[in-house]
Formats: structure tokens, C-alpha cells, sequence
């Protein structure tokens, strides 16, 4: 959900598949909320401003027609344009689920696929969803970020009859798919929760919430969840102690605001804090660190995105877990389900991607590169 969210990359292009020439496609390495129980982390859930980019098209033909992403259509010969708007690129999260999603077109075999940088702006979401309809996209994937904005972009889809999944912060009219928000945040705050019983005897001093309410209530209902997962452990917690400050869903912000509010807390040594995503976890520990008081905090997040990983696998880190969405398997959920309606199925009112609380006991098990 680190200075490269402050980053202003230029406008890019994405090639998916291979041309029929042989040109070969590059991905970015790289990523969100945005918008995620136990400590052990055996649960899962399944059901769990001119535009970014110039949208120009590469087919993405595979040598096996019509793969297991792709719905099978490719053996028929049809093919189809689908356009992703990215949340931004400088989160590891949404870069993510970007190589997923090409990842995915690849191997569908009969996707053209068209990307944009949303850049965390709703006006240029909004551009490029006009850019989208110039190009002739015939579905979209949307990810971005501001509510507000959500309703416009959705009524130029509409008057076209373009079907829209909309990743993780939803849109009137579109389906969702993402992070299923009050069930990985409360594993989060249940894995925070069993933490400060066994090592602060169960006590809170404060409970700090970096929230996103720009984004609506569906990532408001993550944040809940890890509040209502931390209460089942440790019993309600007096509004009089919480803060709810508005992260924006970026590092940068989030320590500026931890750094304000531990001043605050002079006496305070058991503060549990509760993040929309890694950035903003990375954000709060930063402050922490600064201010000398690592040892006073304790923190968990919805995300798990490589830099939380590594964050809580280091010695004495205060990020106690984070509960994974797995945004490289996005592509693969979503693309087969947006294939099936362009051919005349229809779509579902809402799906989900899996969660599991990772804890530094359980990274290697689901992220093997970790370990080295």
C-alpha cells in the first residue's frame, strides 16, 4: 500500500504476449489499499489531465491458443481488446498485480491488452477511461483509488456497454474483485491481538488506525476488521484512546502523521497500530525509529507486499504480520471471468482474491524467495 511513491514516472506503455514477429514482451519488476487472524495462519478466504499512458496495443498471441487464463476462445479466433488502468506504479503492490494481469493476457492467447497509469488520481482515471474508449477497449479493469470518481468513469463505460471489474475499491455498476476486507483485517488484528496478549500481557495504551477514507467504505471495512479482530483478543478498546488519521495510502504521509501523534503519547508504551497497507506500515515504523521508540509500537497491515515481508522478517521489527492478498495471482483470477462475459457470459456481482496472515514463521511456507 519508501521515496518511489513520490515518484513521478513518465506515461508507459504495455506490450502483452508476443507478437506474431516473435517481439517479446518485458515485464516491470516490482506492489496495495488499499484496501488485510491467527498467528499460526492456516485460515484462508476465496471470496476473499491528459491520461496516464497512451494505451497503444501489442497481440498477445501465445503458441498454445485459448490457455487456462483465457477462457478458451483463442482455438475460435476471436479476439479482444481489454483495457487495465493501474492504480499507480509505485506501489510494489499494484506493480503486482500489473504483471499478473499481462501475465495473464499472455496466456489467454486472444487479449490485446491496453494499460494506464492511474497514478492514485481520480481525474486521471477518468482520463484514461475516455482514452479507453478511444482505443476501442471492449472490457475494462479498473484500479483506482478516489470513490468520488468512480460514478463518472463508470457512466462512460456504460453508455458503451463495456463491462468493468473494479479491483479493491469498487464502482457503481462494476464487479468487484479484491481483497475481502472485514475477513483479512480481522485476521490481522487477531494476529496483532494474540502478539500484544503474549508479549504486553493484552494491554493497549493507544490504538493508532492509517486509514484511506477517500476510498469509500468497502477499504473502511478492512480497517474495522482489524480493530474488531484486536478487540476479540483483547476486549474493547475506549474510543478516548484511538486515532484515526488519514494515511492517503502513502509512506510518506503515514510517518509524518505517526511522527505528530507519538508526541502526543509521551507515557504511552503499548500502542497497537493497524494499517491500511505496507507502505503505510513502513511509514509508522519509520516514525517510530526516529523518535526512539520502536520497542513502544506494534504493527500489523492488509497487504504483504515484498517490502512488509521483508520488514517483518528483520530482527526485532515492530511489524508483527501482515495478511496477504497475493496481487500476482490477480491476472489469473480475473481475466478468465472477464473473457466469459465479452463471449456472452455474465459477470458476478463480486469475487474475491485468498488471505493468509503471513508472520515471520510463515513467509518462507507461501514466499520461498524470502527465506533466502
Amino acid at each position: 500500500m519508501l521515496p518511489n511513491r513520490l515518484l513521478n514516472l513518465p506515461p508507459r506503455l504495455a506490450l502483452t504476449g508476443l507478437a506474431a514477429s516473435g517481439l517479446a514482451f518485458t515485464g516491470l519488476a516490482a506492489s496495495l489499499l488499499l484496501a488485510g487472524c491467527n498467528g499460526g495462519a492456516q485460515s484462508t478466504s476465496d471470496n476473499s489531465a491528459a491520461p496516464a499512458a497512451s494505451a497503444s496495443t501489442a497481440a498477445s498471441n501465445s503458441a498454445s491458443a485459448g490457455g487456462s487464463a483465457g477462457g478458451g476462445s483463442a482455438a475460435g479466433g476471436q479476439r479482444f481488446k481489454i483495457g487495465f488502468a493501474n492504480l499507480t506504479e509505485d506501489i510494489p503492490f499494484a506493480v503486482r498485480v500489473r504483471e499478473g494481469i499481462e501475465k495473464a493476457a499472455k496466456a489467454a492467447g486472444n487479449v490485446d491488452l491496453v494499460t494506464a497509469d492511474n497514478k492514485l488520481d481520480g481525474a486521471t482515471a477518468l482520463a484514461n477511461a475516455d482514452n479507453f474508449i478511444t482505443q476501442g477497449v471492449q472490457g475494462v479493469i479498473e484500479f483506482q483509488t478516489d470513490e468520488k470518481f468512480g460514478k463518472n468513469i463508470m457512466e462512460k463505460f456504460k453508455a458503451k456497454n463495456i463491462p468493468v471489474i473494479a479491483i479493491d475499491i469498487p464502482m457503481p455498476g462494476a464487479t468487484f474483485f479484491g481483497v475481502n476486507n472485514p475477513v483479512a483485517g480481522g485476521m490481522a488484528g487477531k494476529g496483532l491481538g494474540d502478539w500484544v496478549k503474549k508479549n504486553w500481557g493484552g494491554q493497549v495504551d493507544a490504538l493508532i488506525m492509517l486509514e484511506l477514507p477517500q476510498s469509500g467504505p468497502i477499504p473502511a471495512a478492512r480497517m474495522k476488521g482489524q480493530r474488531d479482530g484486536l478487540e476479540s483478543v483483547v476486549g474493547k478498546i475506549p474510543e478516548a484512546k484511538v486515532k484515526h488519521l488519514d494515511s492517503k495510502n502513502t509512506l510518506e504521509e503515514a510517518r509524518k502523521l505517526i511522527s505528530d501523534t507519538l508526541t502526543t503519547l509521551p507515557s504511552a508504551h503499548h500502542i497497537a497500530i493497524v494499517c491500511i497497507n505496507d507502505d503505510t506500515a513502513a511509514g509508522a515504523i519509520a516514525a517510530a525509529e526516529a523518535a526512539n521508540r520502536k520497542k513502544d509500537i506494534a504493527v500489523v497491515a492488509v497487504d504483504a507486499s515484498e517490502r512488509g515481508r521483508e520488514q517483518i522478517l528483520k530482527p526485532d521489527s515492530p511489524q508483527i504480520g501482515s495478511t496477504a492478498s497475493f496481487p500476482e495471482n490477480y491476472g489469473a483470477k480475473i481475466m478468465p471471468v472477464l473473457l466469459k462475459a465479452l463471449q456472452g457470459g455474465k459477470l458476478p456481482a463480486q469475487f474475491y482474491t485468498n488471505h493468509v496472515f503471513l508472520t515471520k514463521d510463515n513467509i518462507a511456507k507461501y514466499y520461498p524467495n524470502n527465506a533466502k
